[in-house]
């Protein structure tokens, strides 16, 4: 066993922390030049705040006010909430300090999901007890057709880590625009959530020397805010594990050469069209039947 957990670690102390993320890792899969870029160029965008202030809400409501600040400011003559700008907007920011700034409505979206999460029995049996923002660090070694196994320095950070019977849970929380099994499976795959599930056991394990279930939370991004508690299966974590630790041995590879190659990996691409595009006709007669 070897590594640490620390829980509520915030988020700036956990990217500044040392170590291959998930997050970052993933960019392999497009290629060494996208992940190269990543590094040296993180990427906030807006659904991303507003997904850390339903986290929040759901997770650490206690810590809320002092994470978001709102802007609340509406045209006397609409209602409307007031554009982002101006003396007023100036004020404002002045006075949010460190926190981040979401509107009105925005926090009212978080607060209606962190309700609707923690009014659902199966979801609220694993939240009941436990800690948020679980910062994990670890070692983990894997083969490689260079050489000698490669050791890579790895962090991850759980939603939540619970224990009910004595049995460590790790739950994700996550947000979609549909909750059902089949679509937010094959969501999942197109995002490659499986490698996180995988990456983020294979983390706990390593340190624990404990196996741990995991269940991910997820909740409809729009109203009536449907929530369905997914059970993630051994052979999802041993897709999941199998495609990063590829990633791993990649990185290894591009480190090695110094070689962070694009899409085109060097070399001139054959153009594929989609299957899609040909004629998939019924005419059985070519084929000489009767």
């Amino acid at each position: 066993m070897s590594g640490s957990i620390n829980s509520r670690v915030p988020a700036d102390a956990y990217r500044a922390l040392p170590g291959i993320g998930i997050t970052r890792l993933k960019e392999l899969k497009r290629s060494g030049l996208h992940y190269q870029y990543r590094l040296a160029n993180p990427k906030v965008t807006q659904p991303l705040v507003l997904g850390q202030a339903a986290h929040c809400a759901t997770l650490e409501p206690e810590r809320f006010p002092r994470q978001f600040a709102i802007w609340r400011r509406r045209s006397e003559n609409t209602g409307n909430l007031c554009p982002r700008n101006g003396q007023h907007w100036d004020a404002f920011r002045s006075t949010a300090g460190p926190r981040e700034i979401i509107t009105e409505d925005e926090e009212l979206a978080a607060l209606a999901i962190a309700k609707a999460v923690r009014s659902d029995p199966c979801a609220l049996r694993y939240l009941v007890e436990g800690d948020p923002e679980v910062t994990m660090q670890w070692q983990t070694s894997v083969d490689s057709a260079l050489g000698a196994p490669s050791i890579h320095s790895c962090k991850g950070r759980i939603d939540w880590l619970t224990h009910i019977e004595g049995v460590p849970y790790l739950v994700g929380l996550k947000s979609a625009r549909d909750a059902r099994p089949l679509i937010f499976g094959t969501a999942a795959a197109r995002l490659s959530y499986h490698l996180q599930w995988a990456f983020y056991l294979d983390g706990y394990v390593a340190i624990t020397d404990k196996v741990p279930k995991l269940r991910e939370i997820v909740v409809e991004s729009e109203p009536p805010h449907d929530v369905v508690v997914f059970d993630i299966p051994e052979d999802v974590i041993a897709q999941g594990r199998e495609e990063y630790q590829g990633l791993l041995r990649h990185l290894r590879q591009c480190e090695e050469r110094g070689e962070w190659l694009g899409c085109g990996n060097g070399t001139e691409q054959i153009l594929t069209l989609p299957s899609w595009v040909y004629p998939q006709g019924d005419d059985l007669t070519d084929l000489g039947l009767e």
